[in-house]
Parts: C-alpha cells; structure tokens; sequence
C-alpha cells in the first residue's frame, strides 16, 4: 500500500510529486472557474470545495462544485460545466510561470468534459473535436476558445474566489460567498 503524506499528496497518480499548495492552488483555482462562470450565466451555486477523497486505499484531493439550478444555452452548459475549471487552472499556471507541457497535461479535466457531453447528448446536441460545429451542435475546440476568454475576461474575480477558498476553513464556501467575493449579485 501507497501511504501519502503531506510531503508527495497527489489527486491522481501523476501528482505524486506535486507539493500540496500547489495541487490546492490549482483545485482552488479550477473550482472557482467553474463557479464565477457559472454564477455570471444565471446558476445557482450551493457550495464550492476542495477536498480530500478516498478511492480504494488511496487518499488525494479533488475539488467540487455544487449546483442548487443550472440553466442557459448549451455553450454555457459547456462552458461551465465542462471546460471553465481546466481553463482557469490553465490560465493560473501561465499567470504563475509554472505553465509547461507538463503541467498543462496535469490540469486536463476529461471528466468535467465527459459530463458536459453527456449533458449535452441527453439534450440531442452534437458535438465535435474540432470547428465546424454541426447543424445546431457545438465544436469542443469553440467551447475551450469560449472558456478561455471568458477566464480571461473574469480574471479578478476568479483570483478573488480561489484565494476565499484557500483561506477558507476546510477549503469551502458556500456559493453565496462566493457571488460575494466576486461581486456578482444572484437572483
């Protein structure tokens, strides 16, 4: 059995040798994407946390976010559900100087990308790779590109949400916190 301690925590495997601050400052910033964006199109958000969780006998940390309602137009959905959380990890390396290769693949979100597909085909909405999008589809490559602006236009505020839940005991907020922090008024 694999025993972490709080010199090599990891999320998954390929962490292992990722110091704990930083796997808690990308989950922070990662979860925080998700929220603001989604907060910004109209969801409601319950709560938003980094956590540790339990697989087998192996213990990482993860992050979550919660959502009471989601509504919008299926790029959106995408957008926050599916590529936000990468896009904002991505985009806090780079702001960092940490963003390598390397560290890009670390923050690959495939699960946030398979739920939002999964949301997506349930709702008959086609989806590709890459440009052009389908006859009332999407093109994953558009959604990423949305994402990405998005983040970048909404910067300060996801700083200031993923800096809240890093000083935050047990590393959450609920999401009327979090609409706080970043200054964004709820319905």
């Amino acid at each position: 059995m694999y025993e972490l301690d709080k010199h090599t925590p990891y999320r998954h495997a390929r962490y292992q040798f990722t110091p704990l601050p930083l796997i808690q400052r990308g989950l922070a910033y990662h979860e925080a994407g998700h929220t603001v964006l989604g907060q910004l199109v109209g969801f409601t958000c319950e709560r938003v946390r980094v956590h540790t969780v339990t697989r087998g006998r192996v213990t990482g940390w993860t992050g979550a976010t919660t959502w009471a309602r989601s509504f919008g137009s299926y790029l959106d959905v995408a957008v926050v559900c599916g590529a936000a959380g990468q896009a904002a990890e991505l985009h806090q390396l780079a702001e960092s100087g940490r963003l390598t290769p390397e560290t890009a693949r670390l923050c690959a979100a495939d699960h946030d990308k398979q739920m939002a597909l999964n949301i997506l085909t349930d709702a008959g909405v086609p989806v590709t790779e890459t440009g052009p999008a389908p006859d009332g589809g999407l093109a994953w490559d558009y959604v990423m590109a949305t994402a990405q602006q998005r983040v970048v236009r909404e910067w300060e505020r996801i700083t200031a949400v993923a800096e809240a839940l890093l000083a935050a005991p047990d590393f959450t907020l609920t999401g009327t916190q979090a609409a706080q922090i970043a200054g964004i008024t709820t319905a």
